[in-house]
């Protein structure tokens, strides 16, 4: 009897020690609980790779990851980034002073060697950059000393500082060691976050790199979903599943302001929406320039402004953004005009026998499936029958590369070193990225326009550009985006950029 009731309370000291250890334990797991943040967004990321993965999402990423020689304020002014400061020499010269006690993920240091790597990694033609044409301008790099570099264009560039935003820094040793492939794959770059891992149309998991040369991030681990519909974006945000969402349609963004423990947030961004039409295939009617005008003529930008956006979005004559340097308010949008639309169509003989295709990624942009099927009905009106196609993410991209696009496609560019530059080149430049316009005047007048020096002669220029943009009407122009975000109050010190970057550095989590 003794025996068992000694068993017994041996058993229950026992059990009360380990449930004591596991309390204790708990406890300190708690008190060590890592700090996170999950955003979403609509589309998933292009890959890993800073040179050859493209788009805004993928931006997002990539400067989480990696630093250029200069950056992007919240108010989109180009400041020092890994340079600490930048001055320049003559009209194709700009001298950088490098930060010091710069490191990479894997403790490579940051000098002028890996400044002058990165160009020539970047310029590679086995390397088969797809960004290479964003940085033809740059003729040379030259080293100074240890920490400072001069970067040489082949002539008079006004974007050049703006354009080293995503002239991110390679690790030298790293690649040579691994090949470019691993590294591809397994990414180290210099910036606040480390690369975790990669779930392809799921989530990305970034780490807190507390070598950070500004100081180690407060946020330990950021989390990228992807959620495609708008509806299940905001739903996640309710639930708690994530902290920020961004491209909160308007009727939600109402509701959402109203939840006492959600901020919402508006903001004009660098972002231009626009459809392209296909000038290149000779038998499509967009290879028209009278039936490009009347399809402008055609939609009614004001009516989906106010319907779709509740006002908040800026209608556009070309796709120069109102914000962008060489913005010229003399060239004013196409009016809505059904009756100019149709005569026009009847001049040249078109007959509505066979639909044209809208191509659309759906959650690309704000709303954009609602935009591309408004712009269907308006087309419709005027005799010219138009078929939205949704489509996937990637395939889209790369049949805009291809050239193999249909006659329409809805588009946003954007991001993070988006001026009238970028935007009038990868749209309408000649053999360019998302471009289905080859006009040789078009890239003369453009040419001139960012190689002018004096702001003056400059905007003359830029201005000669919008005209012919509007005359030749490559595109249907629509708006100006402005972003929505919400996000959880316990995240904190974070703010909505114009590049529409959103950039978990700086921020905290209230506990």
């Amino acid at each position: 009897m003794k025996n068992r009731i000694r068993k017994t309370v041996s058993v229950s000291a026992m059990l009360t020690a380990i449930l004591c250890l596991l309390m204790c334990a708990g406890n300190g797991f708690a008190a060590q609980k890592v700090s996170s943040v999950t955003f979403a967004q609509g589309r998933d990321i292009s890959g890993l790779d800073p040179y050859n993965a493209l788009g805004t999402t993928t931006t997002i990423i990539k400067l989480h990851m990696y630093s250029g020689l200069t950056q992007r304020d919240v108010n989109g002014k180009v400041v020092p980034y890994l340079a600490e400061s930048y001055k320049k020499i003559d009209a194709t010269t700009i001298e950088f002073k490098l930060r010091k006690g710069v490191k990479f993920h894997n403790g490579e240091v940051f000098n002028a060697q890996t400044v002058l790597f990165s160009f020539n990694q970047m310029k590679d033609p086995n390397y088969k950059n797809k960004m290479v044409k964003d940085f033809s301008f740059l003729k040379e790099v030259q080293i100074v000393d240890d920490y400072t570099v001069r970067l040489i264009s082949k002539k008079p560039f006004g974007s050049f500082a703006l354009r080293l935003v995503n002239f991110v820094m390679l690790p030298p040793k790293y690649i040579k060691k691994n090949g470019i492939e691993y590294w591809t794959k397994h990414p180290v770059g210099t910036g606040p976050y480390k690369f975790n891992k990669w779930h392809k149309g799921e989530k990305l998991i970034l780490d807190a790199f507390d070598g950070y040369f500004e100081g180690a991030p407060a946020i330990k681990k950021v989390i990228f979903r992807v959620i495609p519909e708008a509806a299940s974006r905001v739903a996640a945000l309710e639930a708690g599943e994530v902290d920020l969402i961004s491209s909160v349609p308007e009727n939600q963004a109402k509701r959402l302001s109203k939840n006492p423990n959600i901020n919402v947030i508006n903001n004009a961004t660098t972002r231009v929406i626009f459809i392209g039409l296909n000038t290149l295939d000779e038998k499509s009617p967009t290879y028209n320039k009278k039936f490009r005008q009347a399809l402008n003529y055609a939609v009614d930008v004001d009516a989906i402004v106010k319907h779709i956006f509740g006002g908040k979005a800026n209608k556009i004559a070309t796709v120069v953004a109102p914000n962008f340097f060489g913005f010229s308010p003399n060239v004013k949008p196409y009016p809505f005009d059904p009756e100019k639309a149709k005569k026009l169509l009847t001049e040249i003989g078109y007959k509505d026998e066979t639909p044209l295709y809208l191509t659309v990624v759906p959650g690309a942009y704000i709303n954009n499936k609602e935009v591309a099927q408004t712009v269907a009905g308006q087309l419709g009106k005027v005799g010219v029958t138009v078929r939205v196609v949704e489509m996937e993410s990637s395939a889209h991209r790369s049949m805009l590369l291809k050239k193999t696009t249909k006659q329409m496609y809805l588009l946003g560019i954007g991001g993070s070193y988006n001026d009238a530059d970028l935007t009038t080149l990868i749209a309408f430049g000649t053999k360019q990225r998302y471009s289905t316009f080859n006009n040789s005047e078009f890239d003369a007048l453009r040419q001139t326009a960012t190689s002018t020096v004096d702001n003056d002669e400059a905007l003359n220029a830029w201005q000669k550009v919008q005209e012919m943009a509007k005359e030749e009407a490559p595109a249907i122009f629509l708006y100006q985006q402005f972003d929505t975000y919400a996000y959880n109050k316990r995240l904190k010190n974070w703010k909505p950029k114009l590049d529409e970057l959103i950039f978990m550095y700086g921020a905290s989590i209230e506990k």
